[in-house]
């Protein structure tokens, strides 16, 4: 046949024969993807290398450095170490504060002070000095007498004259004293002032003035008011000045002697009392 009818006749496959075209044993080729490319290996930069080593070489000399500035501070340390053992050390064990030149003791410019209290017992005699009314202990010397308060011994660098002390203890504070010597102190303190009468009359009781509108210098003195400031200022005017304790105490009925120690014992026992007539009125001019 041919024409139109044979070309009906084309084979064409149904649905049946599509799905059995393709066995059943063949096996599907594996998906192909993109190869793997080896990662081609990275030279390191040469600089690299070299800015290593000079880093290394830079580490390297700064801790020799440092090793030879310690072993210098060691070796300094070592001699000095070395040197204070031989005798140029200013502190340690053996240390002995007593002979050190650049300490110099509070009584280093005091000639004479007043007994306060001998302690027989202990070998310590608490005084009073006269320069700057500084409070002291001393160890007296093995033998004497015991002394009474009041008594006047001498402190000076002379040795011959030491006859009563031996050295310098220390320091005395009033908190600390015995109750006869806290009582014995003001009137040690008076009689300083009695025998040097006519020091603190010209030092003080005769040019004393106004510390501001509302105060008078007089008033600094225990037990002195307003009133009793402006009866000593018109007394001294009256008389031109004070001749003497006795003078003053008659016409202004005070002891102004005990007075002043008193206020003297404050200022010792309280340092920041302002203003200090210790610092305007010692030491004694003669």
């Amino acid at each position: 046949m041919s024409g139109i009818n044979r070309d009906r006749k084309t084979n064409i496959p149904t649905r049946k024969s599509k799905t059995n075209s393709v066995p059943k044993s063949s096996i599907s080729r594996p998906a192909e993807g993109r190869k793997e490319i080896p990662p081609t290996p990275q030279k390191k930069p040469v600089q690299a290398k070299k800015d290593n080593s000079r880093n290394n070489d830079r580490s390297k000399r700064q801790q020799g450095e440092r090793k030879n500035n310690q072993g210098a501070k060691n070796q300094n340390h070592s001699g000095q170490r070395g040197n204070n053992r031989g005798g140029n050390r200013q502190g340690g064990r053996n240390y002995d504060s007593r002979n050190s030149t650049q300490r110099v003791s509070p009584i280093a410019e005091e000639t004479w002070a007043r007994v306060v209290e001998h302690d027989t017992t202990e070998g310590i005699i608490t005084a009073i000095t006269e320069g700057k009314l500084f409070i002291c202990r001393l160890s007296a010397k093995k033998g004497i007498e015991a002394l009474n308060p009041t008594d006047r011994i001498y402190v000076g660098l002379d040795q011959s004259k030491k006859i009563h002390v031996d050295a310098f203890v220390g320091g005395a504070k009033i908190d600390r004293m015995s109750n006869f010597a806290r009582q014995d102190l003001p009137l040690v303190v008076q009689l300083f002032i009695e025998e040097n009468s006519q020091h603190f009359i010209k030092a003080f009781f005769n040019v004393a003035s106004n510390l501001s509108l509302k105060q008078h210098s007089f008033e600094l003195l225990p037990d002195v008011g307003p009133k009793k400031a402006m009866q000593m200022v018109k007394e001294r005017r009256i008389a031109s000045g004070f001749n003497s304790l006795e003078e003053l105490n008659k016409s202004c009925a005070i002891d102004a002697a005990e007075l002043l120690a008193k206020r003297f014992v404050q200022e010792i026992e309280d340092k920041t009392l302002e203003p200090r007539l210790l610092d305007h009125l010692l030491p004694v001019k003669a």
